[in-house]
């Protein structure tokens, strides 16, 4: 069994025994957040949930010390995991067109593919109202309100956690590592996150996260020319890693039928002279293709170069040092090299 601990901002439809969740936000609004774990079953190569156990929660106005808080519960939990196994944290925002379980089902799949110097990490997943289904142009423009909307409890989590180490105190930090996967549109939630985290903090961004994995990022390509967009996400983490392939169909539907901008998740950022050094440019051009994936859209959970790639850098290697790439000098690159096929010979 796989454990992952989740937040949402999602309406909560049963409470109890076996919590549910909907594909509303949450009854007292799109930044409430409810936290909890759950327990997810691999069998035959699929991922699927077992059991959901939602955090308590009592919010009693005006008299905090009486407050039971399931973010509370849920980071300390994690806190002394990370401490007690030595283990670090992978954080997913899932993206376009997934429900509660499939949400918790890829942030189990990351856990049991990536890997800190050889260890299996901690999961956690903040899961985002998006509808669940792909009806090609309502539900997509309804979750890109959704995610929009969402950034604003995105940011509340990501404060709550702050505010949790401040509170704990320097002594007892864990000294593990927390690492940010944004999937698709996830990307486009990140940004609403990181500017309402911005207009709280101002320019007192806390370096929290080592390592931020953007995606096949349904997001503009131009995001890191502007400061209201993501030209400042640098400063919250250590580094920055696109991962991006011009043959994600998923993104040229974006691209072509929804009237967006260029994608970055299709060619990379748009200009490329005032890239900060934190920022790495990984082209999956030639490891896109995966069983069961169409849209070419899912290469960062089901091509095993690609997850190679991102455990070389979750194990602190430098982008020149990682194998199964090569660097692209015109391009400002790196590109995963496919792996040889077993009876083919190489060219």
């Amino acid at each position: 069994m796989i454990e992952v601990y989740f937040a949402t901002n999602r309406k909560v439809e049963a409470e109890g025994a076996e919590p549910a969740f909907g594909n509303a936000f949450n009854e007292s609004g799109p930044h409430t957040l409810r936290f909890g774990s759950a327990a997810v079953r691999k069998r035959r190569g699929e991922y699927s949930v077992e059991r959901i156990d939602l955090a308590p929660e009592t919010l009693v106005e005006g008299a905090s010390e009486k407050e039971v808080l399931g973010s509370k519960q849920i980071f300390e939990t994690l806190r002394e995991r990370m401490q007690s196994e030595n283990i670090d944290v992978i954080c997913l925002i899932h993206g376009y067109a997934s429900d509660m379980e499939s949400a918790l089902a890829r942030a189990a799949e990351l856990k049991d593919k990536y890997r800190v110097q050889g260890r299996e990490p901690l999961a956690f997943v903040f899961s985002w109202p998006s509808d669940g289904a792909m009806a090609p142009l309502i539900s997509y423009y309804s979750d890109r309100d959704d995610a929009r909307a969402s950034g604003l409890a995105i940011a509340r989590a990501f404060l709550k956690l702050r505010d949790f180490l401040i509170k704990i105190g320097r002594e007892r930090h864990c000294e593990q590592s927390i690492h940010l996967v944004a999937h698709s549109m996830g990307n486009y939630a990140l940004r609403h996150a990181f500017q309402a985290i911005r207009g709280e903090l101002g320019g007192r961004l806390p370096q929290i996260i080592d390592n931020i994995f953007l995606m096949a990022a349904d997001e503009d390509d131009d995001v890191f020319e502007h400061d209201h967009k993501l030209r400042l996400l640098p400063s919250l983490a250590k580094a920055v890693h696109i991962y991006y392939s011009r043959g994600d169909r998923a993104l040229m539907i974006s691209d072509r039928t929804k009237r967006n901008p260029d994608r970055l998740g299709a060619e990379g950022p748009r200009i490329r002279d005032n890239i900060p050094r934190k920022i790495s440019l990984v082209d999956c051009r030639d490891v896109d293709e995966a069983k069961g994936d169409l849209s070419n859209h899912q290469y960062y959970r089901l091509r095993p170069e690609v997850v190679a790639d991102v455990n070389q850098v979750l194990s602190g290697k430098t982008p020149d040092e990682i194998a199964g790439r090569a660097y692209i000098h015109d391009d400002r690159s790196y590109r995963i090299k496919p792996k040889a096929k077993r009876g083919k010979a190489r060219k």
